[in-house]
């Protein structure tokens, strides 16, 4: 597959929520019931998240990145932000059911990401996922090194754990 990784632009909001409700649909399902799995999918696939999404493209403080197909279909997405201590956190990985499974287009990924963080000023960035879930395994698999595991309240009390991964092996 011919892949372009690019900036994502706001027209783009509509297929990175697509993917990403159908990649929390793979990697999360064993970890909710059906009724709040499809309650959450919902949410990511609604035009409030849409446009939420697209806003957060157009901050400044953010980075986003698409892959698209030869037909400029959304393949992946990857997108961060600062936080409120200007440290950056990886938000979201998500890719189509075409790719997935292929380390080394989530890697690519990973590494167009780290370059942005590193043209920001910073070594590092930080990420957290579900507990138990096979994006953990993903992380594990690109060197984040674990640094916690904690209960979010903020995401209905589920077990997270956070990993840190420095920029400067992907560059």
């Amino acid at each position: 597959m011919d892949i372009k990784i690019r900036n994502a632009i706001p027209e783009d909001a509509k297929a990175i929520q697509n993917i990403i409700a159908a990649g929390y649909r793979r990697s999360f399902a064993s970890l909710h019931t059906p009724e709040y799995l499809e309650n959450k999918i919902q949410e990511y696939l609604s035009q409030t998240r849409i446009e939420k999404m697209a806003n957060i493209i157009r901050n400044k403080d953010s980075i986003n990145i698409v892959a698209t197909d030869q037909d400029d279909n959304v393949v992946g997405s990857i997108g961060g932000m600062k936080d409120e201590n200007g440290n950056w956190e990886l938000i979201a990985l998500y890719v189509d059911e075409k790719v997935i499974g292929d380390i080394k287009f989530a890697l690519n990924l990973v590494k167009e990401f780290s370059k942005r963080v590193k043209q920001n000023g910073t070594d590092k960035f930080t990420t957290g996922t579900l507990t138990g879930s096979r994006v953990c395994k993903l992380y594990e698999l690109l060197g984040g090194k674990k640094i916690k595991e904690f209960i979010n309240e903020k995401r209905d009390n589920v077990s997270e754990t956070e990993f840190e991964f420095n920029v400067n092996r992907f560059l």
